[in-house]
């Protein structure tokens, strides 16, 4: 009897043990690689170490949008590329503030996702139907007003589907966006077209423009809280196309910005940059 039931105990055990390690259900909390986190590569689990793979991941927002809108609802993609034959995927996603702290709402649907929470912050994680995607999309509603840079963390499991703690790799990325400023929605009508190169900017910026007449327009530069950190150019320009080359200000550090070009009259267009 008592032999029966220590083969009993560790036949649980045994069933646990794997089902933690194919984690088809949802990865644990908090291994999203973000600041204070390990991964599912750590001893015990997958024991793998992060990003030696063959296969990469990729975090998307809004179709390569480049900053999040105060309170509205954005979609947010995570995929893994190149991943092993024998396919059983997963992930884990979180978004936080400069002081990594959780930020924002997500907002699952379908059968694919779930959500899980642990220690004040909020996780997106594969459900059992979608441990077998090799993408995953989410919503993620952006906090009401504009509380400075988010930055998503994901890690995404690529696993051989053998049950066992080797033989998967583990990836982890991340996308930083700041909140696109009021002034961004409004549009500057004499502008039919404008484009910014390189961007990233190292130290110029390089502006093309197509103008439907002669305009008069100044270009500051924005950081994240709408805050000026310094006037470009004040000129006024011919109709057509013009190209002009402008200096950042001295000394200024790497990030995100706006360029904010707006003409005598007060219309506003808004572009995002980031600085290496």
């Amino acid at each position: 009897m008592k032999n029966l039931f220590t083969r009993l105990l560790f036949f649980i055990g045994f069933i646990i043990y794997v089902a933690l390690l194919s984690n088809a259900d949802g990865a644990p909390v908090g291994v999203t690689g973000a600041p204070g986190e390990e991964t599912c590569g750590r001893s015990g689990c997958h024991a793998t170490n992060p990003n030696t793979g063959n296969a990469t991941i990729n975090i998307g927002l809004n179709s390569d949008a480049t900053a999040y809108i105060p309170g509205n609802t954005h979609n947010v993609s995570i995929s893994i590329e190149n991943p092993k034959e024998a396919m059983r995927n997963g992930f884990e996603i979180v978004a936080l503030d400069a002081q990594n702290n959780d930020v924002g709402e997500w907002i699952v649907t379908g059968e694919y996702t779930q959500t899980k929470s642990a220690n004040g912050r909020n996780y997106v994680t594969h459900s059992e139907d979608g441990s077998i995607l090799t993408s995953w999309q989410i919503a993620w509603k952006a906090p009401t007003s504009n509380v400075g840079m988010i930055t998503f963390y994901a890690a995404v499991n690529d696993a051989d589907d053998n049950g066992g703690r080797t033989g998967d790799d583990i990836y982890t990325t991340s996308l930083s966006v700041p909140a696109e400023i009021a002034s961004a929605v409004t549009t500057l009508s004499s502008l039919t077209a404008v484009k910014v190169y390189p961007n990233p900017i190292q130290s110029d910026i390089n502006l093309r423009l197509t103008l439907a007449k002669r305009t008069t327009l100044t270009g500051t530069l924005i950081n994240t809280l709408g805050q000026s950190v310094g006037q470009l150019f004040d000129q006024t320009l011919p109709k057509g196309e013009t190209s002009l080359s402008v200096k950042t200000p001295n000394g200024l550090p790497a990030g995100h910005y706006f360029l904010q070009l707006s003409n005598e009259i007060g219309d506003v267009k808004t572009i995002a940059i980031l600085k290496e």
